[in-house]
């Protein structure tokens, strides 16, 4: 059977993949393909029609958009971990968090980052009044994962699953902006516990 394959880089929305692969312990190849070559590049125009990474090829199953691919991988390969849960509810909560925080912290996110590290060309970066209203923004729905997180480790039952491993891996980019999470000590204890999995420090096959 073929390796499983990963179009990105580590540096993109496609770590999330990486690292989903490493936790559930897969035989997988990483296809180093930029953000900003995406567009140019002849396997991503091939595999995925809007021209983006992450995508996935397993064994002739491709997907794209790294929330789908992380469920998949999951669905496929983690039911005997814990990463995948065996009811059907506590799989529909893994949904519902992978849903949650990419409509509701991603966007604000994403803004906070561009504007910290000049990611667009000169002029097309998020002004300080506009990166300043992401971090307003994004302060509710990290009160909400820090409420629901009071007397929990993690999201889903008593054990790590993809929930986890999805939500932190979209928050981490508040750690790499820098963004102060003081005011939510249980989100920061979390994210430290799912950051100090062997998966996550590797990152990469």
């Amino acid at each position: 059977m073929a390796k499983l394959k990963i179009y990105g880089t580590p540096q993109s929305r496609a770590a999330r993949a990486i690292w989903c692969a490493n936790e559930l312990g897969l035989d997988f190849e990483v296809i180093p393909v930029a953000p900003a070559d995406a567009k140019g590049n002849a396997d991503i125009a091939r595999l995925n029609p809007n021209g983006k990474i992450p995508v996935i090829d397993d064994n002739g199953t491709v997907l794209w958009e790294s929330m789908a691919i992380n469920l998949y991988l999951a669905a496929k390969h983690g039911g005997g971990s814990g990463v995948w849960p065996a009811g059907e509810a506590e799989r529909a909560q893994c949904i519902q968090w992978s849903q949650w925080v990419m409509a509701e912290t991603e966007g604000p996110l994403l803004t906070i980052l561009m504007h910290k590290f000049q990611l667009r060309p000169a002029g097309q970066n998020p002004t300080d009044e506009e990166a300043a209203a992401a971090k307003e923004k994004l302060a509710a729905p990290l009160a909400v994962l820090n409420k629901y997180l009071e007397g929990r480790e993690y999201l889903v039952g008593n054990q790590f699953s993809i929930a986890d491993l999805n939500v932190c891996s979209v928050l981490n980019w508040a750690a790499l902006a820098k963004v102060d999470l003081s005011a939510c000590p249980n989100v920061q204890q979390w994210m430290q516990r799912c950051g100090s999995r062997p998966s996550a420090q590797k990152k990469a096959a």
